[in-house]
């Protein structure tokens, strides 16, 4: 099902009264959303692999919504000091709506050169991002320029965030996580890699069980 992007934030970030947020998404792969609903289905019927936050909904329930692009970045590139422009985009997030919940998210892989969706890699429940996309919505930056959505993951410090990508700069808000090391709110690359440098430089410092 397609769905515009301006009622994807709307049902993204459970605005109420407008939606007039300068957030834009990246153009989508080609057939992403078709291969999406044929990946999707079938785990919604039965299948052990489908999360508990849509089992018991049928693909016909849900909006396919626009997708973001995952970007992941490495520890040693964090301990270097660079984190966005050693970001790489290996797949796309297609966000799964039902009613005005986000209940899960779709992980898809397309061609780079062609534009064309390949295949769907992975169902996950829920979606880890909502409270960052309200703290984005309001912010009074957007409504001065646009700025393109992402997910940033560097997963050897266990950090994942909302990626705001402007053409004069850019903002991070990371999701809460179970330590508490940071609050939802805009960070600059600068101030995320000084939380983050320390511990990219002690997981890199760590033994490695495996040569």
């Amino acid at each position: 099902m397609n769905m515009n992007p301006k009622l994807l934030l709307c049902l993204a970030f459970v605005l109420s009264g407008y939606c007039d947020a300068a957030i834009v998404y990246p153009k989508a792969p080609d057939g992403g959303q078709q291969l999406v609903h044929e990946f999707v289905g079938p785990l919604l019927r039965g299948h052990p692999d489908a999360g508990v936050s849509v089992r018991g909904l049928q693909i016909e329930d849900l909006i396919i919504a626009d997708p973001s692009r995952w970007y992941g970045a490495g520890a040693t590139d964090l301990a270097s000091g660079r984190m966005l422009s050693a970001a790489k985009s290996s797949s796309w997030r297609y966000p799964l709506i039902y009613g005005t919940n986000a209940v899960g998210v779709a992980q898809l892989i397309a061609d780079e050169k062609t534009g064309k969706a390949l295949k769907c890699i992975a169902l996950d429940q829920g979606d880890n991002s909502r409270e960052a996309l309200r703290t984005a919505e309001q912010l009074p930056q957007i409504k001065k320029q646009d700025y393109e959505l992402r997910y940033l993951d560097v997963p050897a410090v266990l950090f994942q965030a909302i990626w705001l990508h402007g053409k004069s700069d850019d903002i991070i808000i990371p999701f809460p996580d179970k330590w508490k090391r940071w609050n939802c709110q805009p960070y600059s690359e600068r101030q995320i890699i000084k939380l983050l440098k320390p511990e990219a430089k002690k997981k890199l410092n760590e033994p490695k069980l495996f040569d």
